[in-house]
C-alpha cells in the first residue's frame, strides 16, 4: 500500500512538473507578445484565410470552418465573422482538408490544400443551398500568385530538395542559387573556408548584391550561424529531413529582421499517423575519375565519396504523439595533387653556376643594396647551419628541371555523421508542442605535401586532424487561447566545438631542433611545431597555416515569442525576439602564427638597380645565408619575419533584441493592406580579457630573435 502511494505521488509530481513547464513556456510567449515588437524570427508557420459566400455572392456569416492535417489528423477550427471572413493563423506546414458548414447550406470540403511556411493561403468557399446531408467535395485550387502578403520569397519543397541535383555533400543550399537575385560565393560551389573548419560544407551566397554576412538562417526556429564565420550556417540538415525551405529576399514583414540579404527558414520533417521512411546510398568512386595529370604512378589515387543514411517517422500515439529520426553518414577519401618547386641537389649545396643568376654578397655595397659585389665563388655560397638542418627534411625533386620539379599527392579523409530526432505532441486540440535535437560529429585529416618538412596541405584546408561536434536543440509550441487569440514561441540553442592540431603538434621543431630562439613556446604546446619558411618561387616549408591549431566552443541562443489577435478584418501580430552569440575559442588569427614566420624574397642577394630583378634563386640563396626579410631592396610593406601569440581565448559576447507589431488589414475580399513597425536594439559586444599580439623584429644577424 505504501509503494502504491509513493508511485502515485511521483506520478502526480511529474505531471505537475510538465504542467509547470508548459505554463512557463506559454507565459514567456504572452509576456513577450505584450512587449510589442521583435527581431529576426523567420516565420515557422503559415495561415489560411478566406471568405464564405453563397451562390449569389452574398457573404455567409458565422460559418464553421475546420482544417484537418491529412498526415496527423490534427484539427484547427474557427468561425467566420459577420462579413463571412475567416482566418486561421499559425498553421504548421503540410497538406490539409478544409471543411465549411453553415445552417441551410450543403457542407463543403476542399481537399489537398497545401499550407507552406511564411505564406498566407487564400481559400474562399462558395456554399450551395441544400440539406446538411448533401455534402460537396472539391479539389483545392493551386494559388498562381501570392496576394495576401507583400514579401518576396521563394519556396523550396521537400520534393525539390530530394529530386533536384544537389552538390556532392547533398546540401539543400545548392538550390538557393536558383532564387532570383542569388549568386554563389567567390570560390567554386560557394565553399569559402577550410573543410577542417566547416565539415558541413556550408555554402556562401549573396542576395541582391548584399554582403553574404547579412543572410540569416534558422532551422526549426534556432539560429543557425557559425559565430566566427557568420556567412556560413553551422549545421546543414540532411536533404532527406528537409520539409520546406523558405527564402525571403525582399519586402520583409515586420516580423522578419536582422537579414539585410535573405531570411532563410528551414522546417524539418515530422512524424505522421503512418510509418514512413527511406534509405539511400550515394556513391562516387575512382571508376569515372581521371588520373592526376602529373601523377608518376599508373595507379590512380583513391577518390571515393559515400553518402549513406535513412529516415524513419511515425506515430507513437495516433493523432497525438509522433516521432521522426534520421541518420546521414558521409565518408570521403579525396586524392589531391600539388605541383611545386623544391631545390635541386646543386643549389642545396650552394652551387648556382647553372642557374644563370648572379648571387650578390649582402655584406658588401651600400645599405640600400646598391654597389654590392658578387660572391667570388658562385659554386660555394655559404650555408647557415639552420638552413642546413631544414634542408635535411626537404624532399628531393621527382621531376626534371629547376621549377615545377616535385609532384606530391595524398588523400584527405572526412568521416561525418549527422543525427536528427524530432518529437511532435498534440497535447490537446488547442496546444501543440514540438522538440528537435540534431548533432553532427566529424573527423577530418589533411596530409602535408612536403612530408617531414610539412609544407602546404594536400587538402581543402586543415593540416593535421580536426574533430568537430555541432549540436542544435530547439523547442516550440503553439497555444490557441481562443479562435481569435493565438500565441507561439520557440527556444533554440546551437553550439560548435572543435579540436584541431597540426601533424607536428607537440614537437618544438623551431626551438629545439633548428635552434631558432623565440619561435616555439617552451611552455604552451599550442605554439609547437615547425615555423613557416616562405621562399619566393619555391614550395612552402614548415607549417604555413597561421590559424592552426584551433580549439572552439562557440554557441548561440535564440528565443522568439509571438501573439496573433484577430479582430474584425484585422489580424494583429506582435512579438519579441532575442539572440545571444558567444564566441569562445583559441585560435591564432593574427600575423604569422604562433610558431613564427620567415620570408625570403631574394632582395638580400640581388643588386639594387641592377639589370635583373630578384628571382627564385636569389630567394633561395638568401635562405641559405639565413637572412629572412628584405635587406636593401624594398618589398612594399613586408617585414619578412613575424610571429603572433594569443595568450588568452578569443571571446566575444553579443546580444541582439527586437520587437515588432504588425497588422494585416483585409479591406475588401480582394484588397489587403499590410502594416508594420519594428524596433531592433544591438548593444555593444563585450569581451572576456583581450587578444594578445606580440611582434618580433629580426636583426640582420641570421636566424636570431630579438624581442
Amino acid at each position: 500500500m505504501k509503494l502504491v502511494r509513493q508511485r502515485r505521488r511521483v506520478t502526480m509530481s511529474a505531471a505537475r512538473g510538465v504542467r509547470l513547464f508548459l505554463v512557463c513556456l506559454s507565459a514567456m510567449s504572452v509576456l513577450a507578445g505584450v512587449a510589442v515588437e521583435r527581431l529576426n524570427a523567420q516565420v515557422l508557420y503559415g495561415s489560411v484565410v478566406g471568405t464564405v459566400t453563397d451562390q449569389s455572392g452574398a457573404v455567409v456569416p458565422k460559418a464553421h470552418i475546420v482544417i484537418t492535417n491529412t498526415a496527423t489528423g490534427v484539427k484547427r477550427e474557427t468561425v467566420a465573422d459577420d462579413t463571412g471572413h475567416y482566418s486561421i493563423p499559425d498553421v504548421p506546414p503540410g497538406a490539409y482538408d478544409l471543411a465549411v458548414s453553415a445552417s441551410g447550406f450543403r457542407p463543403l470540403t476542399k481537399t489537398n490544400l497545401e499550407v507552406t511556411v511564411n505564406t498566407v493561403t487564400d481559400v474562399d468557399a462558395q456554399l450551395q443551398v441544400g440539406a446538411v446531408s448533401q455534402e460537396v467535395t472539391v479539389q483545392a485550387d493551386v494559388a498562381a500568385l501570392q496576394t495576401e502578403k507583400t514579401d518576396v520569397h521563394t519556396e523550396l519543397s521537400a520534393t525539390a530538395v530530394q529530386n533536384l541535383p544537389l552538390n556532392q555533400y547533398r546540401n539543400f543550399q545548392s538550390l538557393i542559387n536558383l532564387v532570383p537575385g542569388a549568386t554563389s560565393g567567390a570560390q567554386a560551389q560557394g565553399f569559402q573556408n577550410a573543410i577542417a573548419d566547416s565539415p558541413e560544407r556550408a555554402l556562401s551566397f549573396n542576395i541582391n548584391g548584399t554582403n553574404r554576412n547579412n543572410n540569416n538562417t534558422r532551422v526549426d526556429g534556432a539560429t543557425d550561424v557559425f559565430v566566427w564565420l557568420p556567412h556560413h550556417a553551422v549545421y546543414i540538415p540532411p536533404a532527406e529531413t528537409v520539409q520546406e525551405v523558405n527564402v525571403t529576399t525582399g519586402s520583409f514583414d515586420a516580423e522578419q529582421g536582422m537579414a539585410g540579404g535573405a531570411a532563410v527558414t528551414v522546417v524539418t520533417k515530422s512524424g505522421t499517423n503512418q510509418f514512413h521512411g527511406v534509405g539511400f546510398l550515394y556513391n562516387q568512386d575512382n571508376a569515372l575519375r581521371a588520373r592526376q595529370f602529373f601523377e608518376s604512378t599508373p595507379q590512380k589515387g583513391k577518390s571515393i565519396l559515400n553518402d549513406a543514411g535513412g529516415t524513419l517517422g511515425g506515430p507513437i500515439r495516433k493523432d497525438k504523439l509522433f516521432f521522426f529520426f534520421s541518420w546521414d553518414g558521409t565518408f570521403e577519401r579525396d586524392n589531391r595533387g600539388l605541383l611545386q618547386t623544391v631545390p635541386t641537389a646543386d643549389i642545396q649545396a650552394g652551387d648556382f653556376t647553372k642557374t644563370g643568376t648572379t648571387i650578390y654578397d649582402p655584406s658588401t655595397g651600400n645599405s640600400d643594396g646598391t654597389g654590392r659585389q658578387p660572391f667570388a665563388n658562385q659554386a660555394a655560397i655559404p650555408i647557415d647551419p639552420v638552413a642546413a638542418k631544414i634542408l635535411n627534411s626537404v624532399p628531393s625533386p621527382n621531376r626534371p628541371g629547376y621549377t615545377s620539379n616535385y609532384f606530391a599527392s595524398a588523400t584527405q579523409r572526412l568521416n561525418r555523421n549527422n543525427f536528427d530526432g524530432k518529437i511532435d505532441w498534440n497535447r490537446n486540440d488547442r496546444h501543440r508542442i514540438w522538440g528537435k535535437y540534431s548533432a553532427m560529429r566529424s573527423l577530418f585529416h589533411g596530409v602535408p605535401s612536403m612530408g617531414e618538412a610539412i609544407g602546404d596541405c594536400l587538402c581543402d584546408g586543415g593540416l593535421g586532424s580536426f574533430h568537430d561536434l555541432v549540436n542544435l536543440v530547439t523547442v516550440g509550441h503553439t497555444l490557441t487561447i481562443s479562435p481569435s487569440f493565438i500565441i507561439d514561441g520557440t527556444v533554440g540553442f546551437t553550439r560548435m566545438t572543435e579540436f584541431g592540431q597540426p601533424p607536428d603538434f607537440g614537437k618544438n621543431i623551431g626551438l629545439e631542433v633548428l635552434g631558432i630562439a623565440g619561435t616555439n613556446d617552451p611552455v604552451d604546446k599550442r605554439g609547437s611545431g615547425w615555423p613557416y619558411f616562405a621562399i619566393s618561387g619555391f614550395g612552402n616549408l614548415g607549417n604555413p597555416e597561421n590559424w592552426n591549431p584551433a580549439y572552439r566552443n562557440d554557441w548561440s541562443l535564440t528565443t522568439s515569442h509571438n501573439a496573433t489577435k484577430l479582430h474584425g478584418r484585422h489580424e494583429f501580430r506582435f512579438g519579441f525576439d532575442a539572440v545571444h552569440h558567444h564566441l569562445n575559442h583559441w585560435q591564432p588569427e593574427l600575423g604569422a602564427g604562433p610558431r613564427g614566420e620567415f620570408d625570403f624574397g631574394g632582395g638580400a642577394t640581388a643588386l639594387n638597380g641592377g639589370l635583373a630583378a630578384p628571382n627564385q634563386f636569389n630567394a633561395f640563396a638568401q635562405f641559405l645565408l639565413g637572412l629572412p626579410g628584405e635587406l636593401g631592396v624594398s618589398s612594399g610593406s613586408a617585414v619578412g619575419v613575424g610571429k603572433s601569440i594569443q595568450f588568452s581565448k578569443m571571446t566575444g559576447k553579443e546580444w541582439q533584441f527586437g520587437w515588432y507589431v504588425g497588422d494585416r488589414y483585409r479591406i475588401t475580399p480582394k484588397l489587403t493592406a499590410t502594416l508594420g513597425l519594428r524596433y531592433e536594439y544591438y548593444p555593444l559586444m563585450t569581451r572576456d580579457r583581450t587578444i594578445k599580439f606580440e611582434r618580433f623584429v629580426l636583426m640582420p644577424t641570421r636566424f636570431f630573435w630579438v624581442a
